[in-house]
């Protein structure tokens, strides 16, 4: 077993190596970072200070379905089994909240079952992007 996996390694170039190396980099580091993306600093901590206790751990101080909007908005796009891996959501919680906010036009599903992906819905303008008059 040891030989083959040592023979295949052996045919890939030191460009694709890298390659691999940065894509599996890429899948430690972006939940982590996502994480941070949702979390709001406590109170008396300053917005430079690095967040010792992330919002998505207390499901009072931010709601939930603002906390999947943020990560959404951050990642592009995930499964369920990222969104409740990343928030800390149970099954039964990560399927309501999808549920309310696909009912609600919020996001938008693509794909089926094992598959589905979701993402913020393109009919609604992002909240951060709306001016008042």
């Amino acid at each position: 077993m040891r030989e083959n996996t040592r023979a295949r390694n052996e045919n890939v170039s030191d460009d694709e190596r890298l390659r691999r190396i940065a894509e599996l980099l890429c899948k430690a580091i972006l939940p982590m970072q996502a994480s941070e993306a949702v979390a709001t600093p406590a109170a008396g901590q300053s917005k430079d200070e690095p967040v010792k206790h992330p919002a998505f751990v207390d499901p009072h101080e931010v709601g939930e379905d603002n906390r999947v909007l943020s990560y959404l908005r951050f990642v592009g796009h995930a499964s369920p089994a990222q969104i409740r891996g990343t928030l800390g959501l149970s099954r039964t919680g990560t399927h309501r909240v999808l549920f309310r906010l696909s009912r609600s036009g919020k996001i938008a599903a693509s794909g089926r079952t094992r598959n589905i992906l979701y993402q913020l819905s393109q009919s609604a303008p992002c909240a951060d992007k709306i001016l008042l008059n």
